[in-house]
């Protein structure tokens, strides 16, 4: 009994300090956890910020766009209701202008002309002297009147159509600057990336290439551009400064908090000389997120066609030349309608009714259609030929050419028009939504996709779209746990625990961190929103329309803002994020084309654009990958492999499918990843492996 005692005592004396490790493990996770709970913590509350700011940025850039929209329509409203026509402020615009010879052409008509003077055309009777005969100097002296009435309302009509303009440029920019402002006061910092992006876009619109090779100089009479390029500047609060550190020049910008999506003139798009299909495929983004994810299905036909020698071959990098007329930030998709046809929907539509104010009626309600006298405007100055057995006299004066037909006066004088004033409303033109507005169509499907019904005034396709993202850095504990300080690997808490009994623990908990580490997300929160202004037109009747169901003529209707599902209304176009993207396209495509491999033109980029080369890293790498055989070859080899074997009645095996058969033909739904490749790595550095 004795011996056995002393051996139990030392096997007790050998166990000493075993729960003293245990114990110290299982703070140590216990810690570890908390930390690992205070970084979720912070994650959600960053994300809570981001959201709020990127929230309040959309609603704000929507709320000027609806001001925009409502004051455009106004305009519109100022041609229907007649007051161009009868407000002396419009004609001061026009005479008043130093830098317009329209004052002393149009200097012999009553100022400000009313509507009851304006083509007034006198009675038959009147033209008519004492004898008898026709006074042809009276007659030429009404008709070069009315013709110069007609013009004055042309460039007061012009006028509108530049103030529509005007603001159709400015009113989104200051959304733009304003949604900024409302970023910050959520607490969203300035985004290098997206300040970086407006800053490529400055210089697109101002450095005198593509947009002055693309785009008008004037837009409806109004010269957009240096306005444009002023006030973009003062939101980037952009500048150009001496790095002392490095002795370079650098740009920057402080302005931007959100970025937006929008489609630009400096769009690059590749086009091939002949049209090639590898070389097309330079220009699909989604073609290097396949190749890097080994996407066998998706890069089926891509692996099929021949890679021999220089395979992208000789292109050029255009530019998207659809230039919408308009602030490309935020745009509100507008257009311009010379048609009458404008005026005439939106009236038999009961919707410019409600809108007569002040004792002003519409204005064919004081023009009627029909026509006093008809003569003709020509091209040609001449002074009179035969025409059918009549003579035509031509007059021209004040750079106005005129036929009139004085020996078939009695005939062409119209009796009928009571009103013996000409009709003005082909004069006009209208502010108009272009296509991007309209329904959504299969509107009982959009209801069960949002799982409700759509809110009034709400249920159509807005073209005036505010989308904003917001991406910012968090500063976790964890996110740098298990990395020394020459960015090498060092043993994480499951290798340190490994093989006792806490080491299934220490594993979770480790698997966990790297996870969070690799993960962009936990280093950088992104986010986005989407809002759109909204409103109906209630017409005489009671009724509701849609602002673009009236002859698709803008009118002030717009009464609210609201945030939107952006599935519901994707926005197109480039974004903050697609900065790399930009880069690539622009600077390293171009100098792809004629290179005899990709290491030359990573070398000229090397030497040209020396800053960038992070940015091409990632489709650069993706392109030498592509061009190793081995990679492609893999690719086929298991595509063609086979996923699905039968047997026969005589119990033999025989393929069924493969894998493109199989797993590419939504069968299974997956990308057929195939393993075990490891593509090319492209650094600031270099490339490396190249083929």
């Amino acid at each position: 009994m004795k011996r056995n005692r002393t051996a139990v005592m030392r096997r007790g004396h050998g166990e000493h300090g075993q729960v003293l490790i245990l114990a110290v493990v299982a703070l140590i996770l216990v810690i570890i956890a908390i930390l690992l709970l205070f970084d979720v913590q912070t994650v959600i509350r960053g994300k809570v910020k981001a959201q709020n700011g990127v929230d309040a940025a959309a609603l704000t850039g929507a709320e000027w766009q609806k001001h925009s929209l409502n004051l455009i329509g106004e305009l519109n409203l100022v041609r229907a209701t007649g007051t161009l026509i009868s407000e002396p402020f419009f004609a001061r615009g026009i005479l008043d202008n130093p830098n317009s010879n329209a004052a002393e052409f149009f200097s012999d008509l009553p100022q400000p002309l009313t509507q009851e003077e304006y083509t007034l055309f006198p009675e038959k009777s009147e033209f008519y002297n004492s004898d008898g005969s026709l006074n042809v100097d009276k007659l030429l002296e009404e008709v070069l009147r009315v013709e110069k009435e007609k013009r004055f309302l042309d460039a007061l009509d012009d006028l509108v159509s530049q103030l529509q303009t005007r603001i159709s440029f400015a009113g989104p920019l200051i959304g733009f600057g304003a949604a900024q402002q409302a970023a910050k006061n959520n607490g969203i910092t300035y985004d290098p990336d997206s300040s970086d992006f407006y800053i490529k876009y400055l210089n697109l619109v101002g450095n005198g290439g593509v947009y002055e090779r693309l785009t008008p100089v004037f837009v409806k009479d109004y010269a957009w551009r240096m306005p444009y390029i002023s006030m973009l500047d003062s939101i980037l609060d952009y500048s150009t400064q001496h790095n002392d550190f490095t002795g370079e020049t650098e740009n920057r910008a402080y302005g931007i908090a959100a970025g937006t999506k929008f489609k630009f003139v400096g769009m690059p798009s590749l086009t091939t000389n002949p049209p090639g299909d590898l070389a097309n495929y330079l220009g699909e983004k989604h073609i290097y997120d396949m190749i890097h994810a080994r996407d066998w299905c998706g890069l089926d036909r891509l692996l099929r066609l021949d890679f021999n020698g220089n395979w992208w071959g000789d292109f050029e990098c255009e530019f998207e030349d659809d230039f919408p007329g308009q602030s490309e930030i935020l745009p509100l998709h507008i257009s311009f309608s010379e048609s009458e046809e404008t005026y005439n929907d939106a009236k038999d539509a009961k919707a410019l009714g409600r809108y007569a104010k002040g004792g002003q009626k519409l204005f064919d309600d004081m023009f009627n259609r029909e026509i006093p006298y008809e003569y003709e405007v020509s091209d040609d100055v001449e002074t009179s030929e035969e025409h059918d057995g009549n003579k035509h006299t031509y007059y021209t004066l004040t750079e106005i050419t005129i036929m009139i037909n004085a020996s078939r006066f009695e005939e062409t004088y119209n009796d009928n028009d009571a009103d013996r004033r000409y009709d003005l409303l082909p004069h006009l033109s209208w502010a108009t939504y272009d296509e991007e507005w309209g329904t959504y169509g299969d509107k009982q499907e959009w209801e069960e996709y949002l799982r409700g019904r759509f809110k009034q005034g709400m249920d159509y396709k807005s073209g005036a779209l505010a989308y904003f993202e917001v991406e910012q850095d968090t500063v976790t504990v964890t996110g740098s746990m298990g990395r020394s300080r020459r960015g090498q690997r060092a043993p994480d808490v499951g290798q340190v625990f490994a093989g006792t009994a806490a080491g299934a623990d220490a594993m979770a908990v480790s698997g966990t961190l790297n996870r969070m580490s690799n993960t962009r997300s936990i280093n950088r929160i992104e986010t986005d929103a989407e809002a759109k202004p909204i409103g109906r037109i209630k017409t005489e009747d009671g009724q509701y329309l849609r602002p673009f169901e009236a002859g698709r003529m803008v009118l002030p209707v717009f009464t609210e803002t609201a945030l939107v599902p952006i599935a519901l209304e994707p926005v197109e176009g480039m974004s903050m994020a697609d900065i790399d993207w930009l880069y690539y396209l622009t600077e390293f495509v171009p100098l792809l084309s004629g290179s005899p491999s990709i290491e030359d033109a990573w070398e000229r980029a090397r030497q040209q654009y020396p800053g960038h080369l992070g940015y091409y890293a990632y489709y650069v790498s993706a392109l030498a990958t592509l061009s190793n055989p081995d990679f492609r070859q893999a690719g086929l080899d298991w595509l063609d492999a086979t996923a699905v074997w039968a047997m026969d009645e005589n119990g033999n095996n025989y393929p069924l499918y493969t894998n493109r058969e199989y797993n590419c033909t939504g069968r299974r739904g997956g990308n057929g990843g195939g393993g075990g490749w490891h593509g090319t790595n492209f650094s600031n550095g270099g490339p490396s492996s190249l083929h």
